[in-house]
């Protein structure tokens, strides 16, 4: 004789599992990156200055943030880590904004001065192309936004995929403690 499982067992496993599998995925700080090294890399900005991971270890808390100019989230994001750079710059925290669609600064830098929406965030973080694709694979994009936030040891503290207005609640007091460390 087989036994069926009720279906209210079976649907609240299956909504268990929903809830459960996205934090495990590594959408924040209990994910499979959370205490690594963070990936080197080496970036040229869009005003031509070199960014590289290891001038910053030692001295800075690194926020690296991966857009799209076509990504709504993406750009409703920009005035969130502008107001964090702009309030925790002198404490030891650079924002990095990363482009993640395959073009080159100058294009980037071009939408800026075109733009409405990209005026309207003020920002003044460091922005540059990963047209290679190659600074993405190695933190592994899925998805944009994608903010990663290494410590001053360059160590990989938080990972954070997706953004939903209130994200930043969460960000505040991950920045403090790592600007404190």
């Amino acid at each position: 004789m087989q036994r069926k499982i009720p279906v209210r067992i079976l649907v609240s496993v299956v909504l268990t599992l929903l809830v459960a599998l996205p934090s495990a995925w590594g959408s924040g700080s209990g994910d499979s990156w959370t205490g690594k090294a963070a990936p080197p890399f080496e970036l040229v900005d869009t005003e031509g200055s070199p960014l590289k991971l290891t001038d910053f270890v030692g001295k800075k808390v690194v926020w690296l943030n991966f857009w799209g100019l076509r990504c709504g989230p993406c750009i409703k994001e920009l005035p969130v880590l502008q107001k964090f750079y702009r309030d925790n710059k002198a404490s030891g925290l650079v924002v990095i904004g990363i482009n993640a669609d395959g073009v080159d600064n100058a294009f980037i830098k071009a939408q800026f001065a075109q733009r409405d929406d990209l005026k309207a965030a003020g920002v003044s973080f460091p922005l540059a192309a990963d047209a290679s694709f190659g600074v993405m694979d190695a933190y592994g994009l899925m998805g944009a936004p994608l903010n990663v936030l290494i410590d001053k040891k360059g160590v990989v503290r938080y990972r954070h995929e997706g953004y939903e207005e209130g994200d930043e609640a969460k960000y505040l007091p991950i920045v403090q403690k790592l600007l404190a460390e």
